[in-house]
């Protein structure tokens, strides 16, 4: 990899919500990176977060359904109150080409064979995150314009950053830098 990912940490949780932080800076237009440009990234990504073992060669028409299936589940995850409706068709298309594994409990499978499986897969592992128990855990960073998304694990629910040492660290900076200035000020 060619250093497209640096910078880049899986820091969601699980592979749908790294899947949305591909999209740096989703919520400040000015400095806006979408890391899935090419089907190459996507390649590349599917490796980096663990969910094929090899690189895939990805089409155009994949790239682009996956970063559609991307946007639709950041909606999804961001709207008050939640309505998971926008995600029935890309689910529907899933269970049609998943298999349903030979064990329990069950598990609807979609194997990588070739590109065009990987919505599928995306799809089924969106579910599974939106069945769990977790979903009042899944927030939004508050760092301005980051817009990534994560799973927060701390016990009292506090995690306010997708990463400490990023927007966590900003924020502390800024809040010095305004304490700061505001001891400057001339007081009458």
């Amino acid at each position: 990899m060619d250093g497209h990912w640096d910078g880049y940490d899986s820091v969601g949780g699980s592979v749908p919500l790294d899947l949305v932080n591909t999209v740096s800076w989703r919520r400040d237009p000015a400095r806006r990176d979408d890391r899935l440009s090419t089907p190459v990234r996507l390649s590349e990504w599917v490796v980096l977060v663990g969910a094929g073992d090899e690189r895939l060669e990805i089409s155009e028409a994949v790239l682009e359904t996956v970063k559609a299936f991307r946007e639709t589940l950041y909606r999804v995850l961001v709207s008050d109150p939640p309505d998971a409706g926008p995600l029935r068709k890309s689910l529907v298309s899933a269970y049609r080409h998943a298999e349903l594994a030979p064990s329990l409990p069950l598990r609807w499978t979609v194997p990588l064979v070739n590109d065009t499986a990987l919505p599928h897969i995306l799809a089924l592992a969106t579910e599974d995150l939106l069945r769990s128990g977790d979903l009042d855990r899944i927030r939004e960073c508050e760092g301005p314009g980051c817009g990534w998304i994560f799973t927060d694990h701390t016990r009292n629910r506090s995690r306010r950053w997708c990463s400490s040492s990023d927007c966590g660290n900003r924020a502390r900076a800024k809040r010095h830098y305004d304490k700061g200035a505001r001891d400057k000020v001339p007081r009458d």
